[in-house]
């Protein structure tokens, strides 16, 4: 008789192959203690390109009742450009609330997408999502957003990437979504239409319980909305971590700066979005609010068009304020990106530059200068 492995060694096996359609498929032909494991793998991730593969992907869980339950992401898509409506997405909410297991939606490159028509045990599907993205994504209304975002309640990874709408008439619900508790752990928003989402969905469910975001990208392009942009850092609060944040440059006159005042456990910070030479972004001002005692690294970038408009940025108040005991033993990456300028690309006249303009953060032997697209 031959010896038998325990099927934790053949699970294990099969995990290394959690890539690899070919062998995958095998594993499910050779023996019925290889099928679970193998089949959890290839049905774990499922795309939809399109309304014909929409359709096929509907008859293959007509055709397999079985593979339901293994399904747990659901990327969607629409590969060819357009910017009519698109009918076929409208079957998104009833494919989700048909996949029972799903923790994952992926909305990439739809257009008009609509949850007018769907009834309330429909849209209550999607409060078993754990993550959600949406990239290049145009609904018909905000409310559409807002809709979605509110059931999807228990979400704790969302991407909000690109989003927009365009009737400035609300669709007729049956009553508007209600704000409910936040479950967020990590955010990214990187939209033009971020204040409006902030406004009428995420502070009102923040102010429903505690908020746990512990990570977040923001590239915020709404420089007439900073304050928007601050209530964020304020809901987030001590539980914030780690955050990237590209800032706007700021108006003329503008009374609010960004502030990281409440966010007084942060050990990762990445500042974005200084342009030289432009405006200013309030970048400094984030820094000057800081109050974390546990920072662990801190980034910025910069786009410097050529090396003679690097004393235009305030050097001496950044090195001041590097040199504050919070950020003593903290190692700080300036990134400098050089922009599409053939003139004046000296990267050593930047490098020693940079190390004259902070002569106190240079003593710490802290500093790292990074220089990309210089010779």
């Amino acid at each position: 008789m031959a010896p038998t492995l325990p099927q934790e060694l053949i699970d294990q096996t099969i995990d290394h192959l959690w890539n690899d359609i070919p062998a995958l498929a095998a594993c499910t032909l050779a023996s019925h203690a290889c099928l679970p494991s193998a089949r959890m793998h290839l049905l774990h991730d499922q795309r939809i390109l399109g309304a014909k593969s929409c359709a096929r992907f509907e008859a293959f869980l007509a055709d397999c009742p079985d593979a339901v339950p293994h399904i747990r992401k659901l990327s969607i898509t629409e590969p060819t450009s357009t910017a009519y409506a698109q009918h076929w997405v409208n079957q998104i909410p009833a494919l989700v609330a048909r996949l029972d297991g799903l923790r994952t939606l992926e909305l990439v490159g739809l257009h008009y997408v609509s949850l007018q028509r769907c009834s309330a045990d429909t849209l209550a599907a999607f409060g078993k999502l754990t993550s959600v993205l949406f990239a290049d994504v145009y609904f018909d209304h905000f409310l559409d957003v807002q809709t979605l975002l509110s059931v999807a309640c228990n979400t704790t990874d969302l991407c909000f990437y690109r989003v927009g709408w365009g009737s400035s008439t609300p669709p007729l619900y049956e009553g508007r979504p209600e704000p409910k508790p936040l479950h967020l752990k990590r955010l990214v928003v990187d939209s033009w239409a971020s204040s409006i989402m902030v406004r009428d969905w995420l502070l009102p469910s923040a102010e429903l319980g505690e908020v746990d975001i512990r990570s977040a990208m923001i590239r915020w392009r709404e420089r007439d909305a900073v304050d928007v942009l601050n209530s964020v850092f304020r809901v987030c609060g001590s539980a914030l971590e780690h955050l990237f944040v590209e800032l706007p440059t700021t108006s003329e006159g503008a009374q609010d700066a960004p502030s990281l005042y409440y966010n007084t456990n942060l050990r990762k910070l990445e500042v974005d979005g200084i342009v030289l030479p432009g405006p200013p972004t309030g970048a400094l001002s984030l820094l000057d609010t800081m109050r974390s005692t546990k920072l662990e690294k801190l980034l910025i970038s910069m786009l410097v068009l050529r090396t003679d408009v690097l004393p235009s940025f305030e050097w001496a108040q950044l090195d001041t304020i590097l040199s504050r005991p919070q950020f003593r033993d903290v190692p700080v990456t300036i990134t400098v990106n050089r922009a599409l300028h053939p003139d004046n690309n000296d990267a050593s006249a930047v490098r020693s530059a940079l190390e004259e303009y902070l002569p106190e953060t240079v003593k710490r032997e802290r500093l790292a200068i990074n220089l990309t697209g210089w010779s």
